[in-house]
């Protein structure tokens, strides 16, 4: 707490401890950013539960090292109008979700060494369809994310949790992470 409050004959004054800013101005001192990415999407068939991409790098995403971010929304770019309902897994290493880089498979007991490295996820379901084209979008997500002492990237992946879906090309999702940067 960086407030202190005096009470001086029956006058309560509030001020701030010496060497301490007010939640306000920490407040002023995040930085909201946006980060663009267009993660690598397999191209083979995912049925509900295959992983879509996986361990993409979402490089310098912290102020520094061991950094925390808040992340506020993600907006996905489907320009291969599917609109798949997808659940977007934060980690901070390169882990994968399933047993091969491209993805297309189910996550099983096999691929469960990454659990630890799992940060948070967030469901994107809702679509905007624009006829050849759909955008899907999640606000108020609030999730807390701290990347390792090493470091100052996270990585993303994603879990079909839709219908059976193929992206005809491995640049068909874009995603706009909007975040609070510490």
């Amino acid at each position: 707490m960086s407030e202190l409050t005096i009470t001086t004959a029956g006058v309560a004054q509030t001020q701030l401890r010496p060497g301490m800013g007010s939640n306000n101005e920490r407040l002023n001192q995040m930085k909201t950013k946006v980060f663009d990415i267009t993660p690598t999407t397999t191209t083979a068939e995912c049925v509900v539960g295959d992983v879509v991409f996986q361990a993409d790098e979402l490089a310098n995403f912290m102020s520094e090292k061991g950094g925390t971010a808040i992340i506020q929304s993600i907006t996905i770019l489907d320009v291969d109008d599917e609109g798949t309902s997808l659940d977007i897994v934060f980690m901070d290493t390169d882990g994968i979700l399933d047993a091969t880089v491209a993805g297309g498979t189910a996550i099983d007991a096999a691929d469960g060494v990454i659990a630890n490295s799992v940060l948070g996820f967030t469901n994107v379901s809702n679509y905007f369809d624009g006829i050849a084209w759909k955008v899907g979008q999640k606000d108020n997500i609030g999730l807390v994310i701290k990347s390792v002492s090493t470091s100052r990237s996270i990585w993303i992946s994603a879990v079909n949790r839709g219908a059976t879906t193929t992206w005809t090309d491995a640049a068909d999702l874009k995603l706009k992470i909007g975040y609070i940067q510490d």
